[in-house]
């Protein structure tokens, strides 16, 4: 903290966190009756019902006045002015982060009466500024049905906020990292890992800790920064009465429905019985001047969550295999006996004796249904959790307020999530807390200017812990679900301080505003992953894999399945792996030591706006902010980073030297940038003058964060030194004739790119570009508001443009065809397939008509080594980046090199190459009553187009072909084109006040509020992909399409929804193939009938476009029904009942589809729960 306070010691400059601004902003105008200004009345802000002022101004020559660093709460105002009637305006909401433009206020001659005192109607035509935003406030969210007190769950109702179950929730078509989230006005995002920031807080608030939440999508002023979106909520304060409540929740599986699959299995509904209770209290300690606010809430949550694992039918548990030939005939064989063992593996046989048995199978929605199926059962998935928060604050006087909040959180959960195994209790379990602190001091030094200065920290602790005891090694790649849960402890401390000052200042029709933001960002990381040595299981390079001359007739998948299984049984080693860690860069390797980590993030900046207030109907906001972004570090440069050798391409694909990199040893991990500067453009037009119609447009940039620690960490990890990872593959034991020691490797460093290879095949080398920028988003809008009988519509235009987003990349492509690899493969392709029909058996080697000789295959270790069954699997299946890859990791490639760096399998970067854009409509309407109706309902029209997904924390994603890049745009991941929203309560006229009303049974009839949230939007995009490397490697094939012969308009027939009588399917049951529940045929067969989908050739990729269809459209109606019952005048009790998913509508998600799993076609995830009844009873007063 030592560079936050040098820089708070320069002068008190005014400081706005990295968060933004916390505060709300009051803005208005003072005018006689024939509408001349009036300059020089005394404006007070008051809260509601007090009788001191907190806030005093006088207004302009113009008429104008401005409050700045106002707390989010109700407020009264008065205007007092010599010859005019003092006015009064009662019940004005401040919100967090937003600026409350007060209706124009006419003061009358003081000859008329003595004073004037009307409600406030704060327009709701938004006609000072260009921010595109909107509050929710607690009052609201109360009326509306709310799963489990969870504020950040109301954000789903808003116009551009998109969850399609693909990622995690973002607005705008923006990477969720791009948005920022604070509690008066301290960022409470786990800034370690920013992915999930709009539906997790390590703080998990809860109801009565949030006031109200305040999200602007879109232009905000200059004085936010941090993200691009901001998502601003406020902690309750105290008011001149006293206010509390004592509230009680229940949820229960009695009233609840069960999972669509769940009922599919027989498998009842989850155990639940959920607790939430709590209460709150507020009011005054010294009128006026000094208040307070205290809540604790308490979750004890007894529970189930559904798993599916996958365990072996009754003749594979004996080593049968059984599989459909191209014919549709349906062999069983021995596996164990084509290999020459009589019996299974007693270490193998010990493993699967605790793996359920085939009595158990109860679905078929994993495995493929004749060797391997699903046991769907219930785990315990218990939580308890408290919340504490506290808040003072103390109005010194006229120029002078102090605040201060606290939050405190604990939160022990089980995480069935990260479970393999077939436990009841998941061993794994999550024990998380917080400790959040914000403090503010305002000074009002003259009625001009106005500074708030803001301090707070945010201390986040995050474990993962498990009781799985491991032993002195584990086994992994079984066909079944491993009996032992392979999660290892791991968990991070993420600690936020910020340091806030903002300052406002008002001459004449201008109102400036800077400031200087800091925040800093420590985290400590440790991982045990590695640590307990690893054998896998497989046939691989050093084994004797089954290839379809031991199978006939047998598919692609279908061999891969009996190849496991075989390792499973037999228990087949293929290699091992263990991972040894440092703790200093001079400690050398530790055994059983984690891997831990500190990293350090600091980022400053400076902004200006002036919002010009240029007619009385037109206002022009002008703003600049410079943003210092800081370097992200390790605190002890444990961290290695290759030495550069000209540019930074030629240094990957160099044996470079990796030494230690961080600021402790000078060595930076990319360079500061001192350029960044993000302008703010708003024009806001009230064209009538009368506050009921208004154009308004903006343009802004910010600089974002897009995961500035985890992906540079990630990619500075890869270099191998400071992990010693033993990794060796192509072994040819057996469990039972002993596993082989693990070669260990010895410390060194600086050590080079080849040192790395000769201890791991898999070597990786990689660095951060080291020109690295904060990616930068565009932001523009326009659109008209009119207030029509008091409602306010609004269509508005949305768009925005990503330049520079973060992407990491692999620059070392396998090369298959500059070294005629590829020509030889279809050549060896060619002859195996001419042998088959010669003599029924696949053979490279064949001579015979047609045939052609072999080039590249005789230069490759034992020729190629054709008998080695995945070898013949890769030709038949046209993998040819994946068999060149294959000979490499196993040092077969004799004098052919397949990559341009010998000594990496990878040679990755991060950089900022990715775009994107985003374009939409957005229709919005607003209605509100005195009688008790509150109405929002928005449309959304959108697309988002990308290069780059963004949705893995370390930003990886490699190209499907280096050399065309244009094959990555496509809609993005978390793409939705069209949304319906509503929400809103309606509070039943009857009872007492209301025409329909009985006073004996006012109590009874009166006091009734139905409310009521709707989502309806499109599917989610998906893809058709083959994933096979017929071009690149495997492991950068996931995006390989399908080949199809059909038009767009034929897919539309087989690639849509339609339940049948074994389930729910994204894919036509037509064009599946029957015989295994893939998309295609055996490689090498004739087309199924009915066979749409095809497996790119060799040296091909697959034509169809990336995530070109959507899965099923998605319905949700929850709803509440809420009964007041007054006890006095001041105390009532309220009785609700909440039901989410109400009409119980099973709704569908469909992830991608791969033609060459045996689950192809089949959805099996639904996207809302099932029915959940939630039922409350809460005393006010």
């Amino acid at each position: 903290m030592r560079s936050l306070g040098g820089v708070l010691l320069l002068g008190l400059l005014p400081v706005l966190p990295v968060s933004a601004q916390f505060s709300g902003r009051v803005t208005g105008s003072v005018v006689d009756a024939s509408g001349a200004a009036i300059p020089g009345a005394e404006v007070d802000l008051y809260l509601t019902g007090g009788k001191k002022p907190l806030l005093s101004v006088k207004t302009s020559v113009e008429g104008l006045y401005h409050f700045i660093g106002v707390r989010p709460a109700d407020y009264d105002l008065t205007v007092d002015a010599q010859g005019f009637v003092k006015a009064a305006m009662r019940e004005i909401t401040v919100d967090a982060s937003r600026e409350t433009d007060v209706a124009v206020i006419k003061l009358q001659i003081a000859s008329v009466s003595s004073s004037v005192s009307v409600s406030a109607e704060v327009q709701g035509v938004e006609t000072a500024n260009a921010e595109i935003s909107g509050t929710i406030t607690t009052e609201d969210i109360r009326n509306l049905p709310i799963l489990d007190r969870d504020v950040l769950s109301v954000l789903q109702t808003q116009p551009g906020v998109v969850y399609n179950g693909n990622s995690n929730t973002v607005i705008n078509g923006l990477r969720t990292s791009y948005s920022n989230v604070t509690l008066d006005g301290i960022n409470i995002q786990d800034n370690y890992i920013r992915d999930n920031a709009l539906d997790y807080s390590p703080n998990k608030l809860l109801l009565g800790q949030v006031r109200q939440m305040t999200l602007v999508s879109s232009n905000a002023n200059a004085a936010a920064t941090g993200g691009a979106t901001e998502t601003a909520m406020s902690t309750p304060s105290g008011t001149d009465q006293f206010h509390g409540e004592a509230f009680w929740y229940n949820r229960n599986n009695d009233f609840s429905a069960n999972d669509w699959f769940n009922n599919q299995a027989g498998v009842p509904r989850s155990f639940l019985n959920q607790n939430q209770f709590g209460g709150s209290l507020g009011g005054p300690i010294r009128k006026d001047k000094l208040f307070f606010y205290f809540n604790y809430e308490s979750v004890r949550a007894h529970q189930q969550a559904p798993a599916n694992t996958t365990i072996l039918t009754a003749p594979a548990r004996q080593g049968i295999f059984s599989y459909y030939d191209t014919g549709g005939t349906l062999h069983q064989v021995n596996l164990l006996a084509l290999r020459g063992i009589t019996t299974i593996d007693p270490t193998m046989q010990a493993l699967l004796n605790q793996v359920p048995g085939p009595q158990y199978i109860n679905n078929e929605d994993v495995g493929d249904g004749l060797n391997t199926a699903g046991y769907r059962f219930n785990q315990r998935d218990n939580e308890t959790r408290d919340n504490v928060t506290g808040k003072i604050d103390y109005n010194v006087s006229l120029k002078h307020a102090i605040s201060g909040a606290y939050a405190w959180n604990r939160d022990d959960t089980d995480r069935p999530d990260l479970e393999n195994d077939y436990s009841a209790i998941p061993k794994a379990y999550n024990p998380t807390h917080a400790n959040f602190v914000s403090t503010s001091w305002r000074w009002t030094p003259s009625a001009r200017l106005t500074n708030e200065v803001r301090a707070g920290f945010n201390l986040t602790y995050g474990y993962f812990f498990t009781t799985q005891q491991f032993g002195q090694y584990y086994l992994t790649g079984m066909s079944y679900s491993d009996p032992v849960n392979e999660f290892q402890p791991q968990g991070r401390n993420t600690n936020t301080f910020a340091l806030m000052d903002d300052a406002a200042y008002q001459r004449g029709r201008h109102y400036i505003q800077f400031g200087f933001h800091g925040q800093n960002v420590r985290v400590r990381s440790y991982d045990d992953s590695g640590v307990v040595p690893t054998y896998s299981l497989a046939m691989g390079a050093g084994q004797t894999p089954l290839t379809r001359n031991n199978l006939p007739g047998i598919g692609s998948t279908d061999l891969a399945d009996a190849n496991q299984l075989l390792a499973s049984l037999g228990g087949f080693i293929d290699g091992y792996s263990q991972t040894l860690n440092v703790t200093s860069r001079t400690s050398g390797y530790v055994p059983g030591a984690p891997y831990v980590r500190h990293f350090l993030l600091n980022d400053y900046d400076l902004y200006v706006q002036d919002k010009w207030k240029i007619a009385p109907g037109l206002t022009v906001t002008l703003g600049l902010r410079w943003q210092l972004p800081g370097v992200a570090d390790e605190r002890d440069s444990l961290e290695l980073l290759p030495e550069l050798q000209g540019s930074a391409v030629q240094t990957l694909l160099s044996n470079a030297t990796l030494n230690f990199a961080g600021g402790s040893v000078g060595r930076p991990w990319y360079h500061r940038r001192w350029k960044d500067f993000a302008p703010n453009i708003g024009l806001a037009w009230d064209v009538f003058g009368d506050g009921k119609t208004a154009v308004r447009g903006g343009y802004a940039i910010s600089y974002v964060n897009d995961q500035e620690i985890v992906a540079p960490e990630n990619m500075l990890e890869a270099n191998n030194g400071l992990q010693g990872i033993s990794a060796v593959t192509g072994l040819s034991g057996r469990v039972a004739t002993g596993l082989p020691a693990i070669y260990l490797p010895t410390f060194q460093v600086p050590l080079t790119v080849a040192d790395n290879y000769a201890n791991n095949p898999f070597n990786v080398t990689a660095l951060v570009d080291p020109n690295l920028n904060r990616p930068h988003v565009q932001q523009y809008s326009i659109g008209i508001q009119h207030d029509f009988k008091g409602t306010v519509v609004e269509a508005r235009y949305v768009g925005n443009h990503v330049v520079g987003a973060y992407r990491a990349f692999d620059f070392n492509q396998v090369q298959v065809v500059q070294n005629g690899f590829l020509a030889d493969f279809l050549r060896a392709q060619n002859n195996g397939y001419l042998s088959v029909a010669a003599n029924g058996n696949f053979n490279p080697n064949y001579s015979g008509p047609g045939s052609q000789p072999l080039t590249v295959f005789p230069k490759i270790a034992r020729r190629g080594d054709f008998t080695d069954g995945n070898v013949l699997n890769y030709l038949q299946t046209g993998e040819v980046g994946e068999l060149a890859t294959y000979y490499t990791v196993n040092g077969l490639n004799g004098s052919v090199n397949f990559f341009q760096n010998p000594y990496a399998l990878g040679a990755d970067m991060l950089t900022n190459y990715s775009s994107s854009s985003y374009n939409s409509l957005q229709l919005v309407a607003r209605h509100r009553t005195h009688a008790g109706l509150s109405l929002e309902a928005n449309y959304t029209f959108g697309k988002v187009l990308s290069d780059g997904d963004g949705d893995l924390q370390t930003r990886f994603q490699a190209f499907l072909d280096f050399n065309n890049p244009s094959l990555e745009r496509s809609r993005a991941n978390f793409d939705l084109n069209q949304m319906i929203k509503a929400h809103g309560f309606y509070e039943l006229p009857f009872g007492k006040g209301h025409r329909l009303s009985y006073k004996p049974l006012n109590r009874v009839i009166g006091g009734w509020t139905f409310g009521s949230v709707m989502v309806w939007q499109s599917g989610a995009p998906f893809s058709i992909l083959s994933g096979r490397g017929t071009l690149n490697r495997e492991a950068r094939s996931y995006y390989n399409t399908a080949d199809t012969s059909l038009t767009m308009s034929q897919l539309d027939n087989v690639v849509k929804f339609q339940m049948t009588g074994n389930g729910p399917m994204i894919v036509s049951p037509s064009a599946i193939n029957q015989s295994d529940g893939t998309g295609v045929n055996a490689d090498g067969s004739p087309a199924f009938n009915g066979q749409v989908f095809y497996n790119p050739a060799a040296g091909t990729l697959g034509v169809l476009q990336r995530r070109l269809f959507s899965g099923p459209w998605t319905f949700d109606i929850d709803m509440s029904l809420l009964k007041t019952v007054q006890i006095t005048e001041h105390h009532n009790v309220e009785l609700r009942m909440d039901a989410f998913n109400a009409l119980n509508h099973a709704t569908f998600w469909s992830g991608d589809q791969n033609i060459n799993t045996t689950t192809f076609g089949v959805i099996s995830s639904m996207f809302y729960s099932p029915r959940i009844m939630q039922f409350g009873l809460i005393y006010r007063f």
